[in-house]
């Protein structure tokens, strides 16, 4: 027996004068308990099948943020991997002529601690590269 319900909290709002405005449902965002034709075990599978666009869319935040810097040319960032296996990739282009030391740690002790604990999960391993864009007294 399917026990649905389609009564849903009213809230009426009304001004100074007493007139009713609208009137707003109420919906709650939270995890319903799943339906007589839902398990738990479909809803879990459900959810697993969206850690890979959770993966896509925390490496294109990183990649955003990366760029945003003042010394990093270009930056992609791709994550991969199941659950308690992710990798981190990174392939980096540094301005030329600047001391890479502080990207490398605004990298390591920044942007991969917060993506890990956006996602609630570390990653088993790390595979960062580096390179320099041409300095510009190359270009001549």
């Amino acid at each position: 027996m399917d026990e649905t319900t389609t009564d849903q909290p009213k809230t009426t709002i009304t001004n100074a004068s007493g007139e009713e405005l609208h009137d707003i449902e109420v919906v709650s965002h939270g995890n319903p308990a799943p339906s007589s034709s839902e398990t738990l075990t479909d809803r879990a599978h459900g959810e697993s099948e969206l850690m890979p666009q959770r993966y896509d869319q925390m490496a294109k935040a990183a990649s955003a943020g990366l760029m945003a810097h003042k010394d990093v040319e270009t930056a992609i960032v791709e994550i991969s991997g199941e659950s308690q296996e992710l990798v981190f990739h990174l392939t980096c282009t540094l301005v030329a002529d600047i001391d890479p030391s502080a990207v490398m740690e605004l990298i390591t002790h920044g942007v991969i601690p917060n993506v890990e604990r956006m996602l609630g999960e570390s990653f088993a391993s790390r595979d960062l590269q580096f390179g320099f864009a041409p300095s510009t007294s190359a270009v001549r």
